[in-house]
């Protein structure tokens, strides 16, 4: 005589045989071959971003680099103006650094932006190579010369700051 399979009720389901039930269910999970495609995906988009992020952080640097020395320049014609004598942005080449000197005492400020080993700064006047690597402020706020500009320039990247002779005003190219 056969024995009776034991059978599963569920309300509106039609009845499943235990037996049988074990073939039908899903196994929940993932298998190597799953985890090493999505491993393989995520390496190869780490692999082509890593370029594109160094080329961003050099362009940080740059530009932070920029506003420190758009910041001493501003410094440089505010103490000009507010000490009614003249003050100069001094680029020292050799030690890599620019400072604000007080031109009638030649005390230098405390406030300096030192440059990265790889950014060089070049000093412009009317386009060309200034005799001195300084920008000088009269106490009025404007140039002791025409317009001036500090190039800085890092692995092929520039930024440029202008100062405008007649009236001291500074603008980031």
């Amino acid at each position: 005589m056969r024995r009776a399979e034991p059978q599963i009720r569920s309300p509106g389901l039609p009845q499943v045989h235990s037996l049988h039930a074990s073939r039908h269910r899903w196994h929940v999970g993932i298998t190597l071959i799953e985890l090493l495609v999505v491993l393989g995906v995520i390496a190869i988009i780490v692999g082509l971003s890593v370029p594109a992020l160094a080329g961003y952080a050099k362009q940080l640097r740059l530009k932070a680099i920029t506003r420190q020395v758009v910041g001493l320049v501003s410094l440089a014609r505010s103490l000009a103006i507010t000490a009614h004598e003249d003050h100069a942005v001094v680029v020292d080449r050799e030690e890599g650094e620019l400072s604000v000197v007080t031109l009638s005492s030649g005390e230098a400020q405390e406030q300096r932006v030192r440059l990265p080993q790889s950014t060089s700064v070049e000093v412009l006047m009317g386009g060309e190579p200034a005799a001195e690597a300084r920008v000088v402020f009269k106490p009025a706020g404007s140039l002791a010369t025409r317009t001036m500009s500090l190039v800085l320039a890092d692995r092929g990247r520039s930024h440029t700051i202008t100062i405008t002779g007649a009236t001291g005003a500074i603008t980031v190219d």
